[in-house]
């Protein structure tokens, strides 16, 4: 009796869950090339604030965001002609959540594998729905597989380089989504490769920067990237539980509070929206690199955030967040708090933590152009503000982007600027802001400066070429003191000083320009290559410095990456 009982109280969350809905509930990835089509649109002030500060988004909250341009002929006839190219294609990447009349697919994958030569032999399942390797579409389960292929080749010539570098890098791996009713899953993995002329170490484990677990070979390195979560949709309320990565904030080139620089992390992530206001709540398990991590000192920690995102007005976006990082003993039930000053919390539980906040702001007062800016509060006091004092951690980024530039259609300019303070994300014991070896802000690090300017011309839906150029400082550590350049470096008092200015310490300059372009062939296969010159200026010691030049040339093919 016990058991029907038990039976009787979770069939009706099974059948909430499957039944409720149908649609896919799984998150768009944070680099797909959509968000950056909607902001674009938000400049030119053709779609309302999008409220995209934390992302990822589901796929049926950015289906929401396109749904009126297919609606309204008065829009369509707003956006160019490249523009509607890519509105087609959006048709169908999101065909079942934009609920369009469903039609033959015509893209060029779909005429291929169909063609009079291929059709015979080909499985009539393979490239069925025109954008994905295998699908099945039978309500309430869907399921969708396709493959992930990366081959990249880079050759480097410096002048502190004897002979040319070359560094070769393979991926191959599996990206399945799909849902059953609202209930969604994801999984995207990947082996990765890398072999060439640079020194790799002999068996063993490491960690390198942006990765997790790295394994030598003695020839190369290998490490695997997973992405893997379930989420659930209803409404305004949304929640996954997996391996992700996030992106709050509005900078373009990086993030000062949590970025998708470091590899994804185990996540319990949950959003409450409305047209005008978002809630984004955040629990992370963290590994705490040390140099022991992988010899008997392997530790974890904890991440919580939350942010709030509100359009008080149609072009202005104002974003609040707070973060907290700690270890050493349990989760934290305080933290899981969602109306929780964070603050607070970490005075209640002893000072023991790692509290960050800040706030950016979105806004597009004229047509065709959109200003943004982020303040990122690591700690601070007030009453030393402008002194130098060693305690005041901040970091800020400006920046601007101009849609349509100089009248031509479909060309994009955009300049940024981030300045960040020393000792910016340093914090002692297993509070520090990183996850393995890589920082969860910004990819400057703290004492340091970058100017960011780019110009993007897409010159279709296929295709699109880029230019970019970065102006970067750093102060760097010298042998005897810390200046705040190294966050894993803690101060100590007595030896480090208590008082640097942005940049003291040994100077570090690099001169970055890069030139970039992506041709689509056919429906997610890429081809791209990109050459970058760079001028850079190391201090060494106060009396000496490395100077140079290097040049970089990379090709790279990628199927669904």
């Amino acid at each position: 009796m016990r058991h029907k009982g038990d039976m009787k109280r979770i069939l009706p969350l099974i059948w909430l869950l499957v039944s409720s809905g149908f649609g896919q509930t799984v998150n768009v990835p944070v680099n797909h090339w959509v968000y950056d089509f909607l902001e674009r649109l938000e400049a030119q002030r053709i779609v309302p604030i999008l409220l995209s500060g934390a992302k990822p988004l589901t796929r049926s909250e950015i289906a929401g965001h396109l749904a009126p341009l297919y609606d309204s002929d008065s829009l369509a006839l707003k956006l160019s002609a490249v523009q509607r190219q890519q509105l087609d294609y959006l048709a169908v990447e999101f065909q079942e959540e934009l609920a369009l009349q469903r039609r033959q697919p015509e893209t060029s994958l779909y005429k291929l594998t169909r063609h009079k030569w291929i059709d015979p032999w080909l499985p009539d399942a393979i490239y069925r729905n025109g954008r994905n390797f295998l699908s099945i579409d039978s309500p309430p389960f869907q399921l969708y597989i396709d493959p992930v292929l990366a081959r990249q080749r880079m050759w480097t010539t410096a002048d502190s380089l004897a002979d040319m570098e070359k560094v070769f890098e393979n991926a191959q791996g599996l990206e399945v989504r799909g849902a059953v009713g609202r209930l969604g899953f994801y999984v995207h993995v990947a082996d990765h490769q890398e072999w060439g002329t640079r020194r790799y170490p002999g068996i063993v484990n490491y960690t390198r920067e942006r990765l997790g677990f790295v394994r030598g070979n003695g020839k190369g390195l290998d490490h695997d990237e997973t992405h893997a979560y379930l989420l659930y949709q209803h409404k305004y309320f949304t929640v996954s539980f997996g391996k992700d990565v996030n992106r709050w904030g509005p900078g373009r080139f990086g993030q000062l509070a949590l970025s998708d620089y470091p590899t994804s992390y185990d996540q319990l992530r949950y959003s409450i929206a409305g047209r005008r206001i978002r809630f984004t709540g955040l629990a992370a398990v963290l590994q705490h690199f040390t140099s022991a991590f992988f010899f008997e000192g392997h530790e974890e920690k904890y991440l919580a955030g939350h942010r709030l995102e509100f359009a008080p007005l149609r072009w202005l976006n104002v974003g609040l967040h707070e973060t907290i990082i700690y270890g050493g003993r349990k989760f934290e039930a305080a933290y899981l708090n969602p109306v929780m000053f964070y603050r607070s919390a970490e005075h209640y539980l002893g000072d023991r933590d790692n509290a960050t906040m800040g706030m950016d702001l979105e806004m597009t007062p004229v047509r065709g152009c959109a200003f943004y800016g982020e303040l990122f509060l690591d700690d601070i006091s007030t009453s030393k503000l402008g002194t130098g004092f060693y305690g005041n951690k901040y970091a800020f980024t400006l920046g601007g982007r101009r849609v349509n530039a100089l009248g031509i259609a479909d060309l994009d300019l955009r300049a940024e600027y981030t300045r960040i303070r020393p000792f910016t994300y340093e914090h002692w014991g297993a509070t520090g802001y990183w996850h393995y070896a890589t920082l969860l802000g910004h990819w400057l690090g703290p004492n340091s400066t970058g100017w960011l300017m780019e110009a993007v011309y897409r010159v279709s839906q296929p295709m699109y070429v880029k230019a970019d150029l970065r102006l970067i400082r750093h102060g760097a550590n010298t042998a005897e003191k810390n200046f705040g350049g190294d966050p894993f470096l803690v101060r100590e008092p007595g030896r480090d000083p208590e008082y640097v200015h942005l940049l003291d310490g040994l100077l570090h300059t690099s001169d970055q320009l890069t030139l970039f372009a992506s041709y689509e062939f056919l429906r997610h296969y890429f081809i791209q290559c990109e050459w970058r010159y760079a001028n850079y200026d190391n201090q060494l010691t106060e009396q000496t410095s490395s100077r140079g030049i290097s040049r970089r040339f990379t090709l790279r093919l990628q199927v669904n990456y």
